[in-house]
């Protein structure tokens, strides 16, 4: 991912409150509340800070979430991260560091489960729970 275009940017100073789709890559370096569905990549850089659900092909946590974050392939939270949530995928890979405050699930067949979809109740069969 790292050599990828980013798409778009919401720089640090930016205060963005409400709802967003996107298809290919989204940075936030600032503050955001509300919700992210996308099949694209989402990137919380370090120092950012995000409250509300997100459901996205790839996430790549640096900073603060509060919420939780499905992913349809992976779930990379790197060094220093907080997350205060849910962590759902078929891949998560989680730095020294971090400081988690929820469950980590991960998908035991991604290839039938569509999170876009799936109800809620037919997603929580296809996981396995990590303590």
């Amino acid at each position: 991912m790292k050599n990828e275009e980013i798409f778009a940017e919401l720089g640090i100073n930016t205060i963005y409150k409400g709802n967003l789709t996107f298809d290919k890559r989204l940075k936030i370096k600032g503050k955001y509340y509300g919700s992210v569905l996308s099949g694209g990549t989402l990137f919380i850089e370090e120092g950012a800070y995000f409250e509300g659900d997100i459901n996205v092909k790839n996430a790549v946590v640096a900073g603060c979430v509060i919420g939780d974050i499905t992913s349809s392939e992976k779930i990379d939270v790197l060094s220093n991260s907080v997350i205060k949530g849910n962590l759902v995928a078929p891949t998560i890979r989680i730095a020294d560091g971090v400081q988690i405050e929820g469950r980590c699930q991960m998908i035991l067949d991604s290839d039938t489960v569509d999170i876009f979809s799936t109800s809620v109740n037919q997603l929580k069969k296809t996981v396995t729970i990590v303590s």
